[in-house]
């Protein structure tokens, strides 16, 4: 009898905590044919094998997931996910456009979009929503289209650029080639850079163009004996999204050089081969769960989440505008597992955050900022988009 009363209580009481839990529902949107994940930015033999993964980004947000179910008996909310993938651009408007979106108080959005003309009206009139760009390095969403309700924690190319430059006039290698691709994004990758030598004081030698072809009629322009012939450089920078002709660039250049951008040295928001400041512990709970090992748009997904749970359980509540004014608050502050407190810029909406700069992909090499960079208000503010360079107001 007494096993029985003590159930019926247990269970009541377990009714009751149900019944006072609050839940919080985050969207995660993707692309299916996304060409970043399908054929781009691996090694040409991962595509072709069997074994070759996706290493999609809502994998991070779902790490994101597992971890606020520790903290949903103080904060007394049930942080629910849902991916939402589309087909293609069509798709995904028609989505930001229903009446399904409403049932979402912040949604993830993991896309590469050539416009953000549409999608920008779209965020704007959907003001009640949390949105977080967690793939996209466009500078121009964070100096042109500013949204009051569009926070990045994946880094601008111009955090990834600056954070090159800075090393390569502390290792006074700041005389550099500049090889850029043709596509769209190589370009806007190579513009950056020049904007984060000016501001460093890089020297650019030269920038050439590359084409990923064998065709012997163009020797110039595929060929590295070519490229790199003729000039006196100290460094060599290549914007690759392709990532299969920058792979050839180390250690085949005319003249000796160290190597970076989408090869060599790679500016990186999150990597595997970190080693301190809790990252072994994330990357190991991320490796058990799904048999990978995490990139930085998995980190960019999963502290996110984890920025969403911090506001909540720090403001008690979830009212999405509460959240917003807490995320760029000065007191907001969140553990990346980076070795310090990360926030958010109130202008750009974009996080602040150290960009690890990785050697062939196996060690991270160096970490920006770097210590003789210094910023009279925040250091993290030497790397990325400042006040100066941003031409519209948030809204």
């Amino acid at each position: 009898m007494k096993i029985f009363i003590i159930s019926f209580f247990l269970f009541i009481f377990h009714l009751s905590l149900v019944a006072e839990n609050k839940y919080f529902r985050i969207g995660f949107i993707d692309l299916e044919n996304d060409i970043r994940y399908v054929d781009w930015g691996r090694h040409p033999v991962d595509i072709r094998s069997n074994h070759s993964k996706e290493n999609r980004g809502v994998d991070g947000a779902k790490l994101g997931i597992i971890d606020s179910k520790k903290l949903e008996r103080i904060t007394k909310t049930k942080i629910t996910l849902d991916h939402l993938r589309v087909k293609n651009e069509n798709d995904l408007y028609d989505l930001l456009n229903s009446d399904r979106i409403k049932n979402y108080k912040s949604i993830l959005l993991d896309l590469n979009l050539e416009e953000f003309t549409k999608l920008n009206s779209i965020l704007r009139k959907s003001k009640s929503i949390i949105f977080f760009n967690i793939s996209d390095p466009n500078n121009l969403l964070r100096s042109q289209i500013c949204l009051e309700n569009l926070y990045h924690t994946y880094p601008s190319n111009m955090m990834k650029t600056d954070s090159i430059a800075q090393f390569l006039v502390e290792k006074k290698w700041n005389k550099t080639l500049l090889l850029t691709g043709g596509l769209k994004y190589d370009k806007e990758f190579s513009k950056s850079f020049k904007v984060s030598s000016e501001k460093f004081g890089v020297k650019i030698a030269g920038e050439k163009y590359f084409v990923n072809s064998n065709d012997p009629r163009a020797r110039e322009k595929n060929d590295l004996s070519f490229l790199t012939k003729g000039k006196n450089y100290k460094s060599i920078f290549i914007s690759d999204l392709d990532g299969e002709f920058a792979l050839g660039v180390p250690n085949s250049s005319v003249s000796p050089a160290s190597v970076s951008g989408s090869a060599g040295l790679r500016p990186l928001a999150w990597h595997w081969s970190y080693m301190r400041h809790g990252a072994p512990q994330v990357n190991g709970r991320f490796e058990r769960e799904f048999g990978r090992r995490m990139t930085e748009r998995d980190w960019s997904a999963w502290i996110a989440i984890k920025s969403l749970t911090e506001s909540i359980l720090r403001t008690k509540e979830i009212e999405t505008s509460i959240l917003k004014k807490f995320l760029k608050d000065s007191t907001f502050k969140v553990d990346g597992s980076k070795g310090i407190s990360l926030n958010y810029r109130d202008t750009t909406k974009q996080l602040r955050q150290p960009i690890f700069l990785v050697s062939s992909d196996n060690w991270v090499t160096s970490v920006t900022p770097i210590e003789s960079f210094q910023n009279r208000e925040n250091n993290l503010d030497t790397i990325g988009i400042i006040k100066k360079e941003i031409n519209c107001e948030s809204k």
